[in-house]
């Protein structure tokens, strides 16, 4: 089974598990799918905003393609998450991420 069906199994299995569309968020961002990706991502911050691996993934995504706007508001985002969840490791990397670029 190709890695990507595997995954969109993993998800109709576990339609609760950020996990399976984490996975399936970067095999889309590795085909190329920028919509998709874009999408997905997306979808991660709205129904599992306490997923805190999205907001780094994401905005480094958003950085590579050059949109640096949506990419601060994410960081900002995932800043604020790290916090309320108490992931110093998480809240660390973001902060050098923004250090980093803007």
């Amino acid at each position: 089974m190709e890695r990507k069906e595997f995954i969109k199994n993993e998800i109709k299995e576990e339609p609760n598990n950020p996990f399976n569309y984490y996975l399936l968020a970067l095999e889309l961002k590795k085909e190329g799918d920028l919509r998709g990706a874009i999408d997905l991502f997306t979808t991660l911050i709205e129904q599992f905003p306490i997923y805190i691996p999205t907001y780094y993934s994401f905005a480094d995504y958003l950085l590579e393609i050059e949109e640096d706007d949506k990419a601060k508001q994410i960081i900002e985002l995932g800043i604020e998450q790290a916090i309320l969840a108490g992931q110093t490791k998480a809240l660390h990397e973001l902060k050098q991420m923004w250090e980093l670029n803007f």
